[in-house]
């Protein structure tokens, strides 16, 4: 089958083509580890998930890593304001390290939860300071480096091609618009690739270098550990679409200049999920957790559903009715196949061909998941539906297998009562059968008759 992505640094819809047959070399920009992940950030995740799922069931043998910037990460993008995680150690009280470690355990556990697979390596930034460190040697001697009172500078004026992934050419480069002002710079886009400890203090994460005591700039992480897991090129970079015009170009550059190569054929970028029409975000006051959530009552699953129903290319308003919404699309999914017979059915070829050629298409999600009900409704047998969605949810990650049992496992009560009611019903004493299916209700529990005698299902997801 032939795949189509939307690549940012064309700017236009391309057939994707692997680098090695069969193998597809994917890189993820993870999170910052200095604090909790909002739904927004953990959004991307499940997006990019189904793009490797997807992958994985057109027969390619998926490499994925991430990052996990646990240093160099300042609080603006570009190159100004203090280390986030120096910042996170005052607020909680720990040291950097101890601030990473944790939030990077809450991080795997969020992404756990929301049933997305984990990359085939994680790699944390300070485990890769000496890479990180040879690396920036090479843009020293091929003269793409300069000093300055607080590091060690990108000149980007010595690649022809900068921000052609943005097409920063294009946008208003004045300093103050997107990038901090700093009258040391010789370019208003020049970048921080390793930058010096403040005089009179000392960092927790702080290493020498040729250059002096200090620590890596943002986004020379992402053009090491990329080259070192997937080669100087591989095939597809993801990320957010803040990243479209500092992060990836400042990447791609870094890339370009060590190894005259590109660093990735494919660029993918995520819009945010908003709030209301607005910026998810702590700085904006809106910093909803998975946490809040499952406080409130509903399953990480719900989430997922939510998230799968709309355009990765487009932002996604996120309400708490919307959640509630996809909550109950999500139950009513689970209720018809959890009544279904499960023995072992056929997947449905047609079906299942026109939910791949959805995801083909730039990975249309939404019209993938749509694909469900189209099962659901059409003449088919019980056994060969179930198959099918089950086929179908390797991809989109819904986990319908494992909700499906947890609503086939009745509690203790319900069994009791089935027991009971199946003795009325061999009496013919209706009115007592119809009792006890209200009562089975007022505990969550669905009953059907069927020729075969009694289905029941419990309904969890309230």
């Amino acid at each position: 089958m032939k795949i189509y992505f939307q690549n940012s640094l064309s700017r236009q819809k391309e057939e994707f083509k692997s680098i090695k047959k069969n193998k597809v070399g994917l890189y993820t920009c993870g999170p910052t580890v200095y604090d909790y992940p909002h739904i927004g950030n953990l959004s991307a995740y499940v997006i990019w998930d189904v793009l490797k799922r997807f992958l994985l069931s057109q027969g390619y043998d998926v490499k994925h890593v991430m990052n996990l910037t646990d240093v160099g990460h300042l609080t603006s993008d570009a190159d100004e304001g203090e280390d986030k995680m120096e910042t996170a150690k005052r607020r909680e009280k720990k040291t950097a390290w101890e601030v990473a470690d944790y939030f990077i355990g809450v991080f795997k556990t969020s992404i756990k939860e929301l049933n997305i697979l984990e990359p085939s390596k994680f790699l944390r930034v300070t485990d890769v300071i000496q890479e990180q460190i040879d690396f920036a040697k090479v843009m020293d001697e091929k003269g793409y480096l300069y000093k300055i009172s607080d590091g060690m500078y990108f000149d980007t004026s010595k690649l022809n091609n900068y921000g052609q992934l943005a097409n920063l050419a294009e946008v208003d480069q004045q300093e103050g618009a997107r990038v901090a002002k700093n009258p040391e710079k010789k370019n208003a886009s020049d970048f921080a690739v390793w930058k010096f400890s403040p005089e009179n203090s000392q960092r927790d994460m702080e290493w020498d270098s040729p250059w002096g005591k200090g620590f890596p700039g943002w986004h020379l992480e992402c053009s090491v550990m990329s080259q070192m897991e997937l080669g100087d090129t591989f095939d597809i970079h993801t990320g957010g679409v803040e990243h479209l015009t500092v992060h990836h170009p400042n990447e791609m550059a870094q890339s370009e200049a060590v190894t005259g190569k590109l660093q990735a054929n494919i660029w993918l970028h995520n819009q945010h999920l908003r709030y209301e029409g607005g910026k998810m975000s702590k700085s904006a006051g809106v910093f909803i957790k998975l946490t809040d959530i499952k406080e409130k009552g509903y399953s990480p699953m719900a989430l997922r559903y939510f998230i799968l129903q709309n355009n990765y290319r487009k932002p996604h308003n996120f309400s708490w009715d919307s959640l509630s919404a996809s909550q109950n699309a999500l139950k009513n999914i689970l209720r018809e196949i959890s009544f279904y017979d499960d023995k072992k059915g056929r997947v449905d070829k047609a079906s299942l061909e026109e939910f791949y050629t959805a995801l083909a298409d730039d990975l249309n999600i939404a019209k993938a998941l749509s694909s469900i009900q189209k099962v659901i409704e059409i003449k088919l047998e019980e056994a060969d539906k179930l198959a099918t969605i089950l086929e179908m949810d390797k991809v989109l990650g819904l986990d319908l297998a494992t909700l499906r049992t947890k609503s086939l496992a009745l509690p203790k009560e319900a069994e009791d009562l089935l027991k009971k009611r199946q003795e009325v019903r061999d009496d013919k004493d209706w009115p007592r059968s119809d009792q006890l299916r209200d009562q089975l209700k007022g505990i969550s529990v669905e009953v059907q008759d069927t020729p075969d005698g009694q289905k029941a299902i419990y309904d969890w997801l309230k």
